[in-house]
């Protein structure tokens, strides 16, 4: 089930209540399209920008070129599992702060400083020590570890 919000611009999104592994499995079969690329589309996904793309398939160990089609029913599990582990920490660490950003409160984001991959190209891994390796997708960085996400 999904609902529907009207933001005050008149947008209109779909919120994620229904979002769960059988919705994501479902809606990726025969999508030939990287993954990454499928969770950044809000007509799929709302709410997961680069950042948490790249951080999401991280924690669930998932390599962001991966086609979103070939993705089994258990890996979607892990996948929306680390989709909404990230999102809660972030809101926790108050987001990420890029550059000059600050919060409605005044106060700038932390959870960049808690990224395993993000923004990370040529640093070790947090998990296993291997370089993180950067690579573009549709006009976007894209970081991950090539030992922790196949």
């Amino acid at each position: 089930m999904h609902s529907v919000l009207r933001w005050p611009s008149g947008t209109i999104a779909r919120s994620t209540t229904g979002f769960d592994a059988g919705w994501l499995h479902a809606h990726t079969r025969g999508r030939s399209a990287a993954i990454k690329t499928v969770l950044m589309d809000n007509h799929t996904v709302v709410g997961v920008g680069n950042i948490y793309a790249s951080e999401s398939l991280f924690r669930a160990g998932i390599h962001p070129k991966t086609a979103a089609g070939k993705i089994s029913r258990e890996r979607c599990d892990r996948l929306v599992q680390a989709i909404r582990e990230t999102l809660s920490a972030a809101i926790d660490a108050g987001g990420s702060t890029l550059r000059d950003f600050v919060g409605s409160d005044g106060n700038p984001g932390y959870f960049q400083q808690n990224y395993y991959a993000y923004g990370r190209g040529g640093e070790p891994c947090r998990v296993c020590g291997k370089t993180i390796r950067l690579l573009r997708q549709g006009q976007r960085a894209t970081f991950f570890c090539p030992h922790c996400q196949r």
